[in-house]
């Protein structure tokens, strides 16, 4: 005669309560990301509803000004554009060009993101990119350069002279090859300004729902542990 009877492993035991906590700590985390994206998504629809304002080069750069709409006059400079590389629309490869504009009354610039344009069939024809030589009114929204690629090099231009080829936009590194003075916000150009490219921006969509649906797989993994655990733990014992 046999039963069964929770007879714990010393190899079991080790590896439930470290994975245990570790999942169920992921879990959380996950959750939190949730909830961080979904204040930042509310954050982004109160800003982009605000009134529409004037940049000038006497507004000072404030966290709150992302993501605002804003207009600004003035005039592009086309010898020293930034084609962003790697930028995909509709399956083609191509690039981001960016602009920068020198603000109407003021020695200040602003960098424009005038929309995708496709890439040339190898990597040394680049696009040819025009620009009107008018003032200019410029409608758009006010982003912040981030890095958001992964780069095996941290060489991020790779092309002498202009317009040259950005990995991402850095507006430091953009002002320690022009010496220009360059406000630290960029604007995406509004997708029925005439002076630019293909625009198809949409909205910005910071997804929590991946984030919570990741949780629950790391619960899930948390709860099928534990029953694996118990499941090989109760052995065989003879009863008497």
């Amino acid at each position: 005669m046999s039963s069964r009877r929770f007879r714990p492993g010393l190899i079991p035991s080790l590896a439930t309560l470290v994975l245990l906590p570790i999942f169920v700590h992921l879990g959380f985390w996950q959750l939190e990301r949730a909830d961080e994206k979904r204040d930042l998504q509310t954050l982004y629809e109160q800003r982009i509803a605000l009134p529409t304002f004037r940049l000038e080069s006497k507004i000072k750069a404030r966290g709150e000004l992302e993501n605002r709409r804003v207009y600004v006059r003035g005039q592009f400079d086309d010898k020293h554009q930034i084609l962003i590389d790697n930028k995909i629309y509709k399956g083609q490869v191509g690039y981001y060009v960016i602009t920068p504009l020198k603000m109407t009354g003021s020695d200040q610039f602003v960098m424009v993101n005038r929309g995708w344009v496709p890439a040339g069939k190898t990597r040394s024809d680049l696009p040819e990119i025009e620009v009107t030589n008018r003032h200019v009114t410029i409608h758009g929204v006010l982003i912040k350069a981030r890095r958001d690629i992964f780069m095996i090099s941290d060489k991020n231009r790779d092309i002498d002279g202009w317009p040259t080829r950005f990995q991402w936009l850095d507006i430091q590194e953009f002002i320690k090859d022009t010496t220009f003075n360059v406000y630290p916000f960029a604007i995406l150009m509004d997708a029925d300004d005439p002076h630019g490219y293909t625009r198809e921006w949409g909205q910005v969509n910071v997804e929590p729902d991946k984030n919570t649906s990741y949780a629950m797989q790391w619960f899930s993994f948390a709860i099928l542990l534990v029953i694996i655990y118990f499941v090989v733990n109760f052995k065989k014992v003879a009863v008497e």
